[in-house]
């Protein structure tokens, strides 16, 4: 679901990005989007781990799919990039809740079309969720699943055409773009 994770998390962060701009001025939806990917980095880290000399193992085994897919690594994540983005100008809450909320969403698309997906409580539960409304195929050109992507893409059209009635075209450049890191590394 590697495609569709870009797509569904685009839709979420035009919506979240719209009501956060109209309580607090600020919007960084452009952060969702970018840790949308974030917890398949378990398909890479153990290889990339083990080319640097570092073995690590969850529960007596090499980190596999779906170990990063839960709330510990969620947490540990928008923690990280708070404290990363934070000297580049950008509060930690602000950072902090659009990371999660980028995280977040990957874990609500898979276990959308999972049943049962991840044991998204760890490490307070080994239990497995997921909801399962999709008949997940790779069947539009290999890269995505053509009723997911379908979805997903009205999803974004709805959320698209609401932020703009209620903001003007405006949101687009402020939300997408990163201004605020542009600036900010334009002083260095």
């Amino acid at each position: 679901m590697l495609f569709e994770h870009w797509i569904y998390s685009l839709a979420i962060a035009i919506l979240v990005g719209m009501v956060y701009f109209k309580f607090t001025g600020r919007d960084y939806a452009w952060l969702v989007v970018a840790s949308a990917y974030v917890p398949d980095m378990d398909i890479v880290a153990d290889a990339v781990l083990k080319k640097i000399g570092i073995t690590v193992l969850l529960y007596g085994n090499p980190i596999r799919h779906g170990d990063f897919h839960n709330i510990a690594f969620l947490l540990l994540f928008a923690g990280s990039v708070a404290m990363v983005l934070h000297p580049l100008g950008i509060r930690l809450v602000d950072s902090f809740l659009f990371a999660g909320i980028g995280f977040g969403a990957h874990l609500f698309e898979d276990a959308l079309i999972a049943n049962p997906s991840y044991p998204f409580l760890w490490p307070l539960s080994m239990e497995r969720f997921g909801i399962g409304i999709f008949n997940y195929t790779l069947d539009w050109h290999g890269i995505a699943n053509t009723n997911v992507l379908f979805v997903g893409v009205m999803l974004v059209l709805l959320a698209a055409m609401l932020r703009t009635a209620h903001e003007g075209a405006g949101w687009v450049t402020r939300s997408m773009i990163p201004t605020s890191l542009i600036l900010h590394l334009d002083k260095w």
